[in-house]
């Protein structure tokens, strides 16, 4: 059972993360890349489509890929806050901080959880509120949550990627553009046969599409035991890096 004084240490040092995030301002602003991303997919994608409708007269070149720009979205928000927990980090490791949390009460566990665990579960909250307001389908509230929490799973396990690999803040951006890679499984049930689509099987992004494009649970699962999987065999690779 966790104990008062652990969920306090937790807070201390999420207390920490919060305060290198505020006084970095690339770091800040990659946390409000989510509302403006937001705000391009709310509005410009359906100024785009209106304007190809008055001059070229296409109509609904873009509506019905609607739901693929809210997923785009959804797994954007994770993937900021992943970014900004990756570098901070990163710096933490460059500065040999994290060696010594590993020797506190704290713990590598409790470092964990704090420098990624808690910022995926705001991750998870701001999502919410993301696709609550800019979606430009109507999704209830049930795969709002639902997709949140595949997206915000997603942001963690693209986190550990790049924290296991990179060595330093420069490679840690550099594996941060690579790990984009986890969103090509997004339009692919949108526009692969269903025969090729499945190539994309080890990608979580892949289950969550087709979770929230055909609204069946054994995708949610699916997703679920392909992220694990993940986060297993990245795990064990961080677990030896900070040793």
């Amino acid at each position: 059972m966790i104990s008062y004084k652990s969920v306090k240490i937790l807070f201390v040092s999420f207390k920490q993360f919060i305060y290198q995030i505020a006084k970095d301002a690339m770091l800040f602003l990659a946390c409000a890349a989510p509302i403006l991303c937001g705000l391009f997919i709310r509005f410009g994608i359906p100024f785009v489509e209106n304007l190809l409708l008055e001059q070229f007269n296409y109509v609904n070149i873009l509506s019905p890929y609607y739901l693929m720009f809210d997923l785009f979205l959804a797994v954007m928000t994770a993937m900021m806050f992943c970014f900004v927990s990756s570098m901070v980090i990163l710096g933490e490791i460059d500065d040999g901080i994290t060696s010594y949390m590993a020797v506190t009460p704290l713990g590598k566990s409790g470092y964990l959880i704090s420098s990624i665990g808690m910022p995926m579960i705001f991750s998870f909250f701001m999502t919410i509120i993301v696709l609550y307001i800019f979606s430009l389908t109507k999704l209830s509230l049930i795969m709002i949550i639902g997709t949140s929490i595949l997206s915000s799973i997603l942001g963690f396990i693209m986190s550990m990627l790049v924290i296991s690999i990179s060595t330093n803040k420069v490679e840690g951006m550099a594996v941060t553009k690579l790990s984009g890679i986890f969103m090509i499984g997004i339009p692919a049930p949108f526009f692969a046969s269903k025969s090729l689509q499945y190539i994309f099987f080890l990608l979580p992004s892949f289950w969550i599409s087709k979770f929230l494009l055909e609204n069946k649970i054994i995708y949610f699962a699916l997703c679920l035991s392909v992220s694990t999987v993940w986060i297993l065999v990245l795990l064990k690779k961080f677990m030896k890096k900070i040793k």
